[in-house]
């Protein structure tokens, strides 16, 4: 950025650089005029500010994040409107997403540590268990679903900790749900029943949370074709891989506890994120599956990103 732009104002936030832009939203670095810290600001694009549905997502987005508290949860600062253009402040995570992380270990040639991916995916389960238990100011459930649990929405920051983030496409059941003739998410992580348009609940999140398990011991894509209808064939039919016919060093425990996580039938599956984790316990080591393994293997992985975030601490 220029210095002109690095100084640019939007409403109290002085903006000091572009972290990224999406179909949906500019992201951007910035500091409130009272503020200590940095922030994520992200802003809806003005190209899509006239869709309703988008800015719906967006404003439930920011309804949604408000709501939580959580340190497995991206955190919410401040929402709201500065003329016309709505935009979230968040906790800006100093990292790296999940699916970038995958990239890097493959471009490498390097397996993916089993207790790393176990110790992210219990990290994220127990995010989506504080989402799917969340309440109110009057205690009343508000029946949270993210329906977007995918590698990109998965964060590693450099002081090891796991975040859950894009609460974009969430649905409170309390308020009522979206068009039941949308489907919303990223393709290949979608559960069965909402491809199908059929009830969807919180396993929905559990099925996800399987995919994005098997993509991390299998190192491999688990839905993939050369059609679109080709792979929402194969979610419909529950169709899954084994995951030791790809990594045959897994345990059968291991293959289990994936394989139930993504059954064709909700109630097939775990009955909750606490669930898959309790399933999960002991099929790990929490010496190499911790918040210094994820610090470690970031500083590896991006050692410049690293030695610049140590420098702003």
């Amino acid at each position: 950025m220029t210095k002109e732009k690095a100084l640019a104002r939007f409403g109290p936030y002085r903006i000091l650089g572009r972290l990224g832009t999406g179909g949906m939203c500019h992201v951007f670095r910035a500091r409130h005029d009272e503020g200590t810290f940095d922030v994520a600001l992200k802003m809806l694009r003005e190209d899509r500010r006239e869709d309703e549905q988008i800015r719906d997502l967006f404003v439930t987005e920011a309804d949604v994040s408000l709501l939580l508290e959580h340190p497995n949860l991206v955190r919410t600062y401040d929402s709201g409107e500065v003329d016309g253009r709505y935009y979230i402040a968040m906790e800006l995570m100093e990292g790296g997403a999940l699916d970038d992380l995958m990239k890097a270990f493959k471009k490498r040639e390097i397996e993916l540590p089993l207790d790393f991916a176990m110790f992210v995916i219990t990290e994220v389960l127990e995010g989506l268990q504080a989402l799917h238990t969340a309440t109110g100011q009057t205690g009343r459930p508000l029946g949270l679903i993210h329906r977007d649990v995918t590698p990109q929405n998965i964060f590693l920051s450099f002081d090891g900790r796991v975040i859950l983030g894009d609460f974009g496409v969430a649905l409170i059941q309390a308020y009522g749900d979206t068009d039941p003739g949308q489907v919303l998410g990223k393709l290949g992580y979608l559960a069965p029943e909402m491809v199908a348009m059929e009830e969807v609940d919180h396993r929905a999140d559990v099925f996800s949370a399987g995919v994005v398990l098997w993509e991390m011991v299998t190192e491999q894509r688990l839905y993939v074709g050369e059609h679109e209808d080709d792979v929402l064939a194969d979610i419909v039919d529950g169709r899954v891989t084994r995951p030791r016919s790809v990594r045959p060093s897994l345990s059968r425990e291991t293959e289990n506890a994936v394989l139930t996580a993504l059954a064709r039938k909700p109630k097939e599956r775990y009955e909750s994120a606490e669930a898959m984790i309790y399933a999960l316990d002991g099929l790990w080591s929490t010496k190499l599956g911790c918040p210094a393994a994820v610090s470690a293997t970031l500083a590896a992985m991006w050692p410049e990103e690293a030695a610049q975030w140590r420098k702003r601490r």
